[in-house]
């Protein structure tokens, strides 16, 4: 068996990356957007109209909090591969002081629930996690599918 000395062209990785980030972005956008009558329904019924708005807002906040660190990871990914992992460390620092900060101006709003913001905050990170991991575990569409790894025979 005759080993290669040359390495395959890589695929440009907006080829390879952008079939995968189709199915990501709606495998968590779509749960949220399902979960939103459900969640602001049953704020409404459990503790009334104010419950039912802010756990709508919670979900609301959580959705768009994801979907600007997705964002944000895409302009990541694009990026040499040397400074990959530190922008992926930075962008979820941003969006824990973020959140952080997010959560400290919203506790203090009086037109706000804040019990049933945050559990609407936490339907809505769970939802799409939970989204984007199925989407990882069933449609198997590679990042990066001309990687080769040290010891691969082709």
């Amino acid at each position: 068996m005759k080993l290669s000395t040359t390495t395959p062209p890589r695929l440009a990785r907006g080829a390879a990356a952008s079939t995968a980030w189709r199915p990501l972005l709606l495998g968590g956008i779509l749960p949220c957007l399902a979960l939103a009558p459900v969640v602001g329904l049953g704020g409404w019924a459990l503790a009334g109209a104010l419950a039912g708005w802010s756990a709508l807002g919670g979900l609301g906040l959580a959705t768009a909090f994801f979907l600007l660190g997705f964002a944000c990871l895409r302009l990541v990914l694009a990026a040499p591969d040397s400074v990959q992992v530190a922008g992926a460390v930075g962008v979820f620092f941003l969006q824990v002081l973020g959140l952080l900060a997010l959560v400290d101006l919203v506790g203090d709003m009086p037109m706000l629930a804040t019990r049933p913001f945050a559990l609407g905050g936490l339907v809505g990170a769970l939802a799409w996690q939970a989204g984007q991991a199925y989407v990882v575990l069933r449609v198997r569409v590679p990042t990066y599918s001309g990687l080769r790894m040290p010891g691969d025979v082709a």
